[in-house]
């Protein structure tokens, strides 16, 4: 397997990509009138917590390029791009940040 060593620009279009989403996902919830409170608190809780996921990914990412350090730094970048595949049904996806082994994966399961 290619290593994929991405720059600074693909860890923050990919951050804000990301961020974005989980801003979407909030609004999307506070204007349910139906949603039961528990359960708007819990995923207000898992959206925090997603975003703090996300955002110290890219900094770590972020640290390990600017100490060249290539092969961590494409480890990292494997689980921002797999946290990126999670939206790849989603109107603005960008297939860039595909992750190579889970297009594989989901070749393997098409037959592909």
């Amino acid at each position: 397997m290619a290593v994929t060593v991405p720059t600074t620009d693909d860890v923050q279009a990919l951050y804000a990509f990301l961020y974005a989403r989980a801003d979407e996902e909030w609004e999307a919830i506070n204007s349910d009138d139906t949603l039961d409170p528990d359960t708007a608190a819990r995923f207000y809780r898992v959206s925090n917590s997603n975003k703090r996921a996300i955002t110290s990914t890219r900094e770590c990412l972020v640290d390990l390029l600017n100490r060249g350090d290539d092969e961590q730094a494409a480890r990292a970048w494997h689980c921002l791009t797999g946290a990126g595949e999670e939206w790849m049904h989603h109107p603005g996806f960008l297939p860039v940040w595909e992750n190579p082994q889970m297009a594989r994966v989901r070749q393997m399961i098409a037959g592909g």
